[in-house]
């Protein structure tokens, strides 16, 4: 990433641009609340998804993937929503070979593997929306792919579609555990029960939600990330 910082992505990445925010506090939480579920068992793959769209998800996905990699954790930040892919807007990445790329066998895995500009950090961006994403997810490249990335990284974040499509249900049965993000301001509490109980019918390793958007403090308008078992 570049050095100077850009006032475009300064709240999304704030991990790396204000480390010492008390924002990151809510992230590092995180991190460490996922190490405390393992309960001594490798967790290698966390999905991060949400009940509906623009709840947070991917800017949770981000930020915590910078937080591992800070770890000195060789992690890796996929973007699986090939409907909404916003991973590569938010690193201002290209997105020419991506996720959509290698399910459809018009390249190499070496081909989606890109450098954030941060150390420990690589991004696998979406790749050009598919027709079918779905259909891609049910392909037995689905499994070569998360098996080469198991190989290669320490850590994998997949930033996945909300719960309200098929598609993230197939990846949440792929990964060792799930977070769920939620908005406190926008966030239907009958949403945010359905979206738990589809992960534990589809097999899921719920670890916990994150609240986002819940007003801290006093000041109005200060807004950070709690983490919720």
């Amino acid at each position: 990433m570049r050095r100077q910082k850009p006032d475009d992505r300064y709240q999304k990445l704030i991990a790396h641009w204000e480390p010492l925010s008390p924002l990151v506090e809510g992230y590092r939480t995180l991190k460490l609340n996922i190490s405390f579920s393992t309960q001594g068992q490798r967790l290698q793959t966390v999905l991060v998804s949400s009940p509906g769209p623009s709840e947070g998800k991917t800017i949770t996905a981000a930020n915590l993937s910078l937080m591992m990699a800070k770890d000195r954790r060789k992690t890796v930040l996929i973007d699986f929503d090939l409907r909404n892919p916003r991973i590569h807007f938010t690193f201002e990445m290209p997105n020419l070979y991506g996720i959509s790329s290698y399910m459809t066998g018009m390249c190499q895995f070496s081909d989606i593997i890109q450098d954030a500009g941060v150390p420990n950090l690589s991004i696998v961006t979406a790749g050009p929306i598919p027709h079918n994403p779905a259909e891609l997810l049910g392909t037995p490249r689905l499994g070569e792919l998360l098996e080469q990335l198991r190989n290669n990284f320490d850590m994998i974040v997949v930033d996945s579609p909300p719960l309200i499509v098929s598609d993230a249900m197939v990846l949440a049965r792929e990964t060792d555990g799930c977070i769920l993000v939620v908005d406190a301001s926008k966030t239907k509490r009958d949403s945010a029960v359905r979206a738990v109980e589809q992960l534990k019918t589809a097999g899921a390793n719920l670890l916990g939600v994150v609240l986002n958007n819940k007003k801290l403090g006093k000041r109005e308008g200060y807004y950070g990330y709690g983490y919720m078992e």
